[in-house]
């Protein structure tokens, strides 16, 4: 089956065999080339893009379409991010990746092809395999952060850091997908937030800090996000879901991750300070971090292990001098005759 790509088709889903849309009339092959297979999330007239699995002679890719024209600046700058940035953690899109499609009805559509990332998104990951462990954690903040070292330098941030925006591919590596709320830091975005000037706010629940939420999003905004999404991995619980303390605006999660290090705790509070000014300066810093207590080895489990049998040798040769004691006490304690000499019992011969 194909799909229409016109939002307001009142029967989207055609035959493979057709050229037009029965419905509509909407040419089915796109541009001549792509072939809407199936959506990758359900059709939502609320929603400002329809995300589709496309087909064309190189193989799958997805197409985002645009179908409110308000939130066509964003789209455009999405566009043009993944277009400049050449990197395995994130999507490809190819020169001609984005282009404008006119319905049957007149109406005009701006489509963004990319690459189709195989694998499952971390939220997928989580519900599968249940919280993650701290080796693990540690290896994905040092991807992301990779990738946002790589972003920031552009002067870009990303603005929806979550689990469902982070991908797993098959080869274990991670890639930041859903860049339609990238921007950039221009002068004009820092007078914007200077002249207190309205800003299109990006709000994920749990992950988005407050200063994005009032629009003065900066870099570190990004780092907030990524804290609150390695909570959500090593917790198993959304961050919305955990107690905050009043006074610091602190998520108290450490108590239900008990197998997380305190150095390794210390740098995710760290990123999710209340204030950016709290937080790393830049990604490098976090990977200095990690780099400074490098991923734990099964050689350091083991030595664990030989240390915590040691200590229990020590504490039998402890218990063992104790009972030689008490031992000893009992001997010098022995009933004496009126005499003083020490009463010797004897015992029959049998």
């Amino acid at each position: 089956m194909s799909y229409c790509i016109n939002p307001k088709c009142p029967q989207r889903q055609q035959a493979d065999a057709l050229t037009h849309c029965a419905a509509c009339g909407t040419e089915l092959v796109v541009c001549d080339r792509y072939r809407l297979l199936r959506p990758l999330r359900e059709l939502d007239d609320w929603l400002p893009t329809d995300i589709f699995e496309v087909a064309d002679q190189d193989g799958l890719k997805v197409m985002k379409v645009l179908k409110q024209p308000k939130w066509q600046p964003l789209f455009e700058r999405e566009a043009q991010t993944l277009q400049r940035l050449d990197n395995p953690g994130i999507p490809r899109v190819e020169s001609d990746g984005y282009f404008t499609v006119t319905t049957a009805e007149g109406q005009s559509l701006a489509c963004l092809v990319m690459e189709k990332i195989e694998g499952l998104t971390l939220e997928q990951w989580l519900a599968k395999h249940g919280p993650v462990e701290q080796t693990l954690a540690q290896e994905w903040l040092r991807q992301v952060s990779e990738i946002l070292a790589l972003i920031h330098q552009t002067e870009l941030f990303h603005r929806d850091i979550k689990l469902s925006n982070l991908m797993l591919r098959p080869q274990g590596h991670l890639a930041l997908i859903d860049f339609g709320s990238v921007r950039q830091m221009s002068n004009t975005y820092l007078a914007k937030i200077g002249g207190q000037r309205d800003i299109t706010s990006i709000v994920s629940p749990g992950y988005t800090p407050l200063e994005q939420i009032n629009g003065k999003a900066v870099p570190q905004s990004d780092f907030y996000a990524l804290g609150r999404s390695l909570v959500h991995l090593l917790t198993g619980q959304h961050p919305v879901d955990l107690e905050t303390d009043d006074a610091t605006g602190a998520l108290n999660w450490r108590g239900s991750a008990p197998h997380v290090d305190p150095w390794f705790a210390e740098l995710i509070d760290d990123l999710m300070a209340p204030f950016p000014g709290q937080r790393p300066l830049n990604a490098q810093e976090i990977l200095r971090r990690l780099d400074a207590k490098p991923v734990r080895s099964a050689q350091n489990t083991d030595q664990r292990w030989m240390q915590w049998l040691m200590g229990l040798n020590i504490a039998l040769l402890l218990v063992h001098g104790v009972l030689g004691w008490r031992w000893a006490q009992q001997q010098n304690a022995r009933p004496f005759s009126e005499t003083g000499q020490a009463v010797v019992r004897q015992w029959p011969l049998t």
